[in-house]
């Protein structure tokens, strides 16, 4: 029988889900699988051998980091973005570029400004795929990486406002004052818009703003926005949001480091570290403090980042 559970205050922390492709163009075949949760790995992983075929649809940092990992174990990679350039939505083409010589160099036929018209079958399952090109691969399994959805069915169904998720004020209310959201599902008030982060972090943060709220603190939610990607031997770092930048800084070390700092005019927005923890940790505070370095500085090698602190 349903079982009636009465609150006080009651917290919405739904996730999401990822997309899956339509049935129309195949996406119902076996074989087609998206990548979210430990048991989505499970499932696919006797599929990771040596030589097997796999297609990964989007160019985003899910389908990287699973092109990275399928080309270390030796199967054979092709990814597919129907965007210009992978990474398009979320980077710099800057960026871009350090990813597409990295995955090319590891054998990975990467395969931009070109989307998937349609898989295609055998019994049930999926063998191969034809592109919006018109060309064809032969494929033994397919993983999707096209982005997730909130999960706002629970808020829909209880009348709450929607916008980009479920739709909560500074503190983390939503449209019920009795009722709360944080993490994938829920958006907040960030530069006139709300702003929805899909990260591990604001996860954590944004819970635990909440929870604090819920005790009567009144604290609003003040969004450090901090991402990673691991890839083969390179760790990306970003911090900040990126949105509304107008040219790039790049700074540049020894055996491959390089940085990308985001900037607005004069306003330092974010930054995207390859293999530079160093610089990451100073972009990160910089953020943070509202401080924005020249971008002289940044470039040239002889600056003390950390000096950058004290400026």
């Amino acid at each position: 029988a349903d079982e009636v559970l009465n609150y006080d205050d009651l917290v919405l922390t739904t996730g999401s889900t990822p997309r899956r492709l339509p049935a129309a163009i195949g996406g119902d075949l076996d074989g087609v699988m998206v990548v979210r949760g430990l048991n989505d790995v499970d499932a696919m992983a006797p599929r990771f051998t040596k030589g097997a075929r796999v297609l990964i649809v989007g160019g985003g940092y899910i389908g990287l980091e699973a092109a990275a990992v399928a080309a270390k174990l030796g199967l054979n990679v092709t990814l597919v973005e129907m965007a210009d350039r992978i990474l398009q939505r979320v980077a710099a083409p800057e960026t871009s570029a350090f990813f597409r010589h990295l995955h090319s160099a590891h054998g990975v036929d990467l395969r931009e400004g070109v989307g998937l018209d349609h898989l295609t079958g055998d019994g049930g399952r999926v063998t191969g795929a034809v592109l919006g090109d018109g060309s064809t691969v032969a494929v033994d399994f397919v993983l999707v990486g096209v982005g997730i959805m909130p999960n706002t069915n629970l808020a829909d169904a209880a009348g709450l406002r929607l916008e980009n998720g479920i739709a909560t004020d500074a503190q983390g209310r939503t449209s019920d004052p009795h009722i709360w959201a944080a993490g994938d599902c829920a958006s907040f008030p960030w530069k006139g818009q709300q702003l929805r982060l899909e990260s591990v972090g604001n996860a954590i943060d944004q819970a635990e703003c909440v929870a604090d709220n819920i005790l009567g603190h009144a604290r609003a939610y003040d969004a450090k926005p901090w991402f990673w990607s691991d890839q083969y031997d390179v760790k990306l770092q970003i911090a900040g949001l990126n949105t509304g930048y107008d040219h790039i800084v790049t700074r540049s070390g020894n055996t491959g480091v390089v940085s990308h700092w985001y900037y607005a005019g004069d306003q330092l927005l974010a930054i995207d570290a390859m293999n530079d923890p160093r610089a990451y940790m100073v972009g990160k505070r910089l953020i943070e403090m509202g401080k924005s370095p020249s971008p002289e500085a940044v470039h040239n090698t002889d600056t003390d980042l950390k000096e950058l602190l004290k400026a």
